[in-house]
């Protein structure tokens, strides 16, 4: 036992020894003047770790608008990715500098006139186009703001929801209204969303927060009449954290929820999942076009709607194994499932000629893989010798 610790240890230190710190999250900077504006604003671009080691891949965005918010986000961000991006693909980060006035007196004209969106050109017009120009972005831009910013995020998604695909907001400061977002929502939250869009939002009850928490349940209630497949979200106003931890807590869980669906399968009981094997097909090819831009596997969806078919209807499990080896043909995994399927309907002969195949696919693996494979299939033919 000591000597397994020791193990861990030793490779703990050997890890952490092994990474310059300072090359992990490298800063860079990009200056826009915005049309009318005497001076330009300066914003930082966080890039992931090994951002240049591959000029093939191409990243998410993250704006946030707060120039304090940069050293979390980027620390999260690379934390949470770190470890073969899970639950946190790797992002580009972006976020102003520093405090810049003549920013502050356009966000001030739009707390005055909702309908001067002069902010959004900004941003729109400004830092979001020169980063897709200058960086290898992937096109999905996540939006996360606090408070007054957050309240932006949600004018954003009622007035211009192409600016950003996901919205990550802590605490919106909707008390008064802000750019008319309450009075709005019922009739621009009926914009046709196409169901990609996500948006994930909470509050507390804290001093700070307690003038919002009305206007946000009322922004909540608009979003319940919402058809389920035309907005994705969640809403939170029970969150019971410190006011200042809520942004991070907010992060941590909406980005947990953004990616949830690359890092799980589908539920058998999923509304996907219950309209059967080309539902779910279709949900993982548009996953990969308008979100990941890389393709995305529905092979382990398909096999937990099949292992649930398995009892009360077998042969339209079998139906959905042998679909999904034909989807994916040099999936080890798809073969060993389709193999178990034929041994539990007691087909061990088509079982061991279908496991030959995992065996076989298995050998691009690791040798732990192989050895699986290769280990069910003398299972599999010592039930035939008995």
């Amino acid at each position: 036992m000591k000597s397994t610790l020791l193990g861990i240890l030793l490779l703990i230190s050997t890890c952490s020894f092994a990474v310059d710190i300072k090359t992990l999250n490298p800063i860079e900077t990009i200056e826009v003047l915005p049309k009318g504006f005497k001076t330009p604003i300066k914003y930082n671009i966080t890039l992931p770790h090994q951002y240049n080691e591959d000029e093939n891949k191409a990243y998410f965005v993250l704006f946030d608008i707060h120039p304090r918010s940069q050293p979390f986000i980027t620390g999260m961000q690379d934390w949470l990715s770190h470890n073969g991006e899970w639950p946190w693909l790797k992002t580009i980060v972006v976020n102003p500098a520093a405090y810049h006035p003549e920013f502050a007196a356009a966000f001030n004209q739009l707390a005055e006139n909702p309908q001067d969106e002069t902010i959004l050109n900004i941003l729109q017009d400004g830092i979001l186009k020169k980063v897709d120009e200058k960086y290898r972005t992937n096109g999905y831009r996540i939006y996360s703001g606090f408070m007054s910013n957050g309240a932006l995020g949600l004018y954003t998604l009622l007035n211009r929801p192409e600016m950003f695909d996901a919205y990550l907001i802590a605490s919106p400061s909707l008390g008064n209204n802000f750019g008319n977002v309450v009075l709005d929502a019922p009739d621009k939250l009926r914009t046709k969303y196409d169901g990609t869009k996500f948006l994930y939002m909470t509050i507390g009850n804290h001093d700070y927060e307690k003038a919002h928490v009305d206007a946000f349940k009322q922004f909540e209630s608009q979003l319940q009449k919402l058809p389920d497949d035309q907005l994705q979200w969640s809403a939170n106003s029970n969150e019971n954290h410190y006011y200042m931890s809520r942004p991070i807590i907010t992060l941590l869980n909406g980005i947990e929820a953004l990616f949830d669906d690359i890092h799980n399968d589908l539920s058998p009981d999923s509304v996907i999942s219950m309209q059967g094997p080309d539902a779910i097909v279709n949900y993982y090819e548009k996953l990969s076009k308008e979100k990941y831009g890389f393709s995305v596997s529905a092979e382990g969806s398909l096999k937990a709607l099949a292992q649930s078919l398995m009892e009360k209807a077998p042969s339209k499990a079998l139906a959905i194994y042998i679909k999904t080896t034909e989807l994916y043909p040099e999936s080890a995994y798809a073969y060993y499932s389709l193999a178990k399927a034929y041994a539990e309907q007691g087909n061990i002969k088509k079982a061991i000629d279908v496991q030959s195949v995992a065996v076989e696919k298995s050998k691009a693996m690791v040798q732990w893989h192989q050895n699986k494979h290769l280990q069910y299939l003398n299972e599999l033919k010592a039930k035939v010798k008995d």
